[in-house]
């Protein structure tokens, strides 16, 4: 073998090299397009879910919704309130602080039947679940109204059947209440 045919050898083998992938930060671009494409499936699935989950307390409660006396609310004019749907009830009660009248109601006594020791800072007749059950939402909880609005927190809610504090369930008294549990609340 020649001088010149030892030259020759390695420029015979770099025509049969495999060609070289190139890499972006030392990852190969295969790899990254494929990690891109991946990360977009996963944004537009994660886009899709928290639209669904955010408009889904509208979705809930429209079997039992008038479509003639509005968004929210039955053919007596009450709020419509599900489990999915009483926090933002009760976000939207301490928000505008409104308060209704009790009418023949008495909530003093329907709070000692339930064994509420918190004190009741808002109130309001609502219609409960697809079967348009007519109650109460008490709203009670250690803070008073305006220190909620301001700072917000976890209050507690319970929605009651109108013969609370009746006395017509004394052996029972759960048995007037149809949801009872904690919401949480944002400073407004």
């Amino acid at each position: 073998m020649t001088p010149r045919d030892v030259r020759r050898g390695p420029a015979r083998r770099a025509g049969t090299r495999r060609p070289r992938i190139r890499s972006v930060l030392g990852i190969p671009l295969p790899m990254m397009i494929l990690a891109l494409i991946i990360a977009a499936l996963l944004g537009v699935q994660l886009a899709t879910a928290l639209e669904q989950s955010t408009t889904s307390a509208s979705h809930m409660t429209g079997a039992s919704v008038d479509s003639g006396s509005g968004t929210g609310k039955n053919s007596a004019g009450l709020t419509v309130v599900t489990e999915a749907s009483v926090g933002t009830e009760v976000q939207r009660l301490v928000d505008t602080g409104t308060i209704q009248p009790m009418t023949s109601f008495d909530a003093a006594q329907c709070q000692q039947e339930q064994g509420i020791t918190e004190s009741i800072l808002i109130m309001e007749e609502v219609s409960w679940g697809g079967e348009d059950t007519t109650g109460w939402l008490l709203v009670h909880g250690p803070v008073d109204r305006e220190t909620l609005r301001a700072n917000g927190g976890i209050i507690s809610a319970t929605v009651v059947l109108p013969t609370c504090g009746t006395g017509a369930h004394d052996e029972d008294p759960g048995q007037d209440r149809l949801w009872a549990g904690h919401v949480m609340i944002g400073p407004l």
